[in-house]
C-alpha cells in the first residue's frame, strides 16, 4: 500500500501545480482578451470555460492526496475538458501564428494532460474493479467455509 500511496501522492502534486500554473494563465486571459468580438461576452465566456478544467484538476488532486477511488471522475472530466479546451483553442486562433501557438499548446500540454487523466481513471478504474472482484471472492469463500 505504501507504493500506491506514493504514487497517489505524486500524481496529487502534479495536478496541485496544473492548477498553480493555469491559475496565472487565466488571470492573464481575463486582461489580455479583447472585451468584444462578434460574441459581447467573449473574455467571459473563455475564462469561465477554462475555470471549468481548473476545478476538475483540483478536484483530480484533492481526491488523489486522500487517495480516493472516486479520484476518477474528476480525472475523466479533466480529460475532456482538456481535449475540449485544445479544440476551441485552436479552432478559435486568429491568424497563422495565434494557430500554431494553440497547436503548440495543445500538442505540448493539453493533450498529454488528457492523456494523463484518462491514464489515471482508467487505472483506477481497473484497480477498484480488481479489489471489488477480490473481495467478492474472499466473500464466497468465507461464505463456503462457515
Amino acid at each position: 500500500m505504501g507504493a500506491v500511496r506514493r504514487r497517489a501522492r505524486r500524481l496529487a502534486w502534479a495536478f496541485a501545480l496544473a492548477t498553480a500554473a493555469l491559475i496565472p494563465w487565466i488571470a492573464y486571459l481575463a486582461v489580455s482578451l479583447p472585451e468584444r468580438t462578434v460574441d459581447t461576452h467573449y473574455r467571459g465566456a473563455w475564462v469561465g470555460f477554462d475555470l471549468m478544467p481548473v476545478t476538475a484538476i483540483v478536484l483530480t488532486a484533492y481526491f488523489a492526496f486522500r487517495v480516493d477511488a472516486r479520484v476518477q471522475l474528476p480525472a475523466m472530466a479533466t480529460a475532456t475538458l482538456l481535449v475540449v479546451d485544445a479544440w476551441f483553442d485552436v479552432m478559435t486562433a486568429g491568424g497563422h501564428a495565434a494557430t500554431m501557438r494553440a497547436v503548440l499548446m495543445a500538442v505540448c500540454f493539453e493533450l498529454p494532460a488528457a492523456a494523463l487523466s484518462l491514464h489515471v481513471a482508467r487505472r483506477v478504474n481497473h484497480n477498484v474493479a480488481r479489489l471489488a472482484q477480490d473481495g467478492a471472492t474472499l466473500s464466497r469463500t468465507d461464505l463456503d467455509h462457515r
